[in-house]
């Protein structure tokens, strides 16, 4: 199984635009692609599985994002079955006062 980046794997940590090209080019066929992404996941320096510094801000900053839209949607949906804040809490494990803050907020963007 050959692994691109150790080939030459200085060239993966390099800041010209060919090189980042490159090495995101080799990435995609590189078979073990996922297990690097997850592994550079908070890299601050280089390419892992493809991304680059700015892609795993911006693939960390969705997967936030989709995650606070899920748990919305659920508190929505509890709040509508009438199910109480202490229930809510228990089920989606925050803390009362977290949540409650979470709905003040929720509401405050319904208004």
């Amino acid at each position: 199984m050959s692994i691109p980046c150790e080939v030459n794997p200085e060239s993966w940590f390099s800041e010209t635009a060919s090189d980042v090209a490159q090495a995101k080019e080799a990435c995609s066929f590189c078979p073990v692609r996922t297990e690097c992404a997850e592994l550079g996941e908070d890299e601050e320096f280089g390419i892992w599985g493809g991304l680059s510094p700015d892609d795993r801000i911006a693939t960390k900053r969705f997967r936030l994002t989709l995650l606070e839209e899920t748990i919305n949607s659920r508190i929505r949906i509890m709040q509508e079955e009438g199910t109480s804040i202490s229930a809510m809490a228990r089920e989606l494990g925050l803390p009362r006062k977290t949540l409650a803050d979470r709905l003040r907020r929720m509401s405050g963007l319904a208004a």
